[in-house]
């Protein structure tokens, strides 16, 4: 049984990432220089997958990495905990050193051995401090990968990944408490990446706030179209499965070229197709239709927790995102009332994570239910003659 070789929702990694080659040569560039990158992009676009190949390059050039994902983080007391843990861990391999490691460089901090059931052994920290004093602990846990590195002679990097959930855990006192920290390493280049670009632009753009200018902005694009489908092209022929290129320029188009979408398209069209070893427009269609069944109660769900304004304005961008949403015809057109209740929609759909906007372009997180919007809520027009 050939294995499906697209994956989606979990890194990628090897063959089965998407190239990328461009963003990978700039990130490892930057960050092995010691330079600091705010890296931005919308949902869906592979983000981490990036991130986590582009460590695995510096890896292998001998430099020590470290990666937090802050969307898992909800209290100081965890950012401290992980923070400590994983930086040690990056550093160290067996579990006596982690032990002594800890102690010698977090003297605060408590590590234990936990042997698991299948007998083998693990670290935990035990954090044994009062809310006032975590800050202070955090203070010096954050210079430790800077020590490290000079006492090792080797570059550090550290990815905050979801780095605008910074801003749920006493924001602005952390952000300077980071700053201060941060400005004043040499040794480490720090990837603060984050999926909610008015939060992290904000965080940056701001000159009144704490890391405003501390780094580059890279806004991450969506692969160029011929990079993807070339990527496309090298998957399905592992199945020995034929795929045209106006196909492939369909699954392009109708998946908006993100990603998660195309990954996701692709995996359920290589289990659809793999008998017949070829992929036709039909197939796409048909495949499209039964993801729309498979995920309809999510989507009913969605649905009715939506106000009737943002029932209409949904649907009125499902069948049109080319039009101008605050022309005059668009909004008469649609019944959509004045651009302010527009504006007032889009700001609460971008709070649920159904859209999101980039400059003009406003687009669906989830373009499948686009597609189930256009097929179940969109009442067609009838010509009679």
């Amino acid at each position: 049984m050939k294995r499906n070789p697209f994956f989606f929702g979990e890194v990628v990694t090897g063959e089965n990432f998407t190239d990328r080659v461009d963003e990978v040569k700039r990130l490892t560039a930057e960050l092995r220089g010691g330079h600091n990158i705010f890296l931005i992009s919308p949902r869906r676009y592979g983000k981490t997958s990036l991130i986590i190949n582009v460590l695995e390059h510096l890896n292998r050039e001998g430099l020590f990495t470290f990666y937090i994902d802050l969307y898992k983080v909800a209290s100081l007391r965890e950012l401290l905990e992980a923070y400590a843990k994983g930086v040690a861990r990056s550093c160290t391999t067996r579990v006596e050193r982690f032990s002594e490691f800890i102690k010698d460089i977090f003297p605060r901090l408590r590590p234990k051995i936990i042997i698991g059931s299948d007998g083998v052994p693990s670290i935990e920290v035990d954090i044994q401090l009062k809310d006032r004093e975590l800050f202070d602990s955090l203070e010096e846990v954050f210079d430790v990968p800077e020590k490290i590195a000079k006492k090792r002679k080797r570059n550090f990097v550290v990815v905050f990944d979801e780095f605008q959930e910074i801003l749920n855990l006493d924001g602005e006192r952390i952000e300077k408490m980071m700053r201060a920290c941060f400005q004043h390493h040499h040794k480490v280049a720090y990837l603060f990446a984050g999926s909610k670009r008015h939060l992290i632009y904000s965080m940056v753009s701001d000159p009144n706030r704490a890391f405003y200018k501390l780094g580059d902005i890279m806004n991450l694009q969506k692969i160029i179209p011929t990079e993807m489908a070339t990527f496309l092209k090298k998957q399905f022929s592992k199945g020995h499965i034929k795929v045209t290129d106006s196909v492939i320029d369909y699954v392009l188009e109708i998946s908006e070229n993100v990603p998660y979408n195309v990954q996701y398209l692709c995996h359920h069209l290589w289990n659809w197709c793999l008998e017949a070893n070829r992929v036709e427009k039909q197939d796409v269609i048909k495949v499209i239709d039964n993801i729309i069944a498979e995920q309809s109660a999510n989507y009913i769900g969605s649905w009715d927790g939506l106000s009737l304004h943002q029932r209409l304005f949904l649907k009125a961008i499902s069948k049109s995102q080319a039009k101008p949403i605050f022309s005059k015809d668009f909004i008469a057109e649609n019944e959509l009332g004045t651009a302010g209740s527009i504006q007032k929609s889009i700001t609460l759909l971008k709070k649920k994570n159904i859209i999101d906007v980039d400059a003009k372009e406003i687009r669906f997180n989830d373009v499948f239910f686009k597609e189930w919007i256009k097929k179940k809520m969109v009442i067609p027009s009838w010509n009679f003659i």
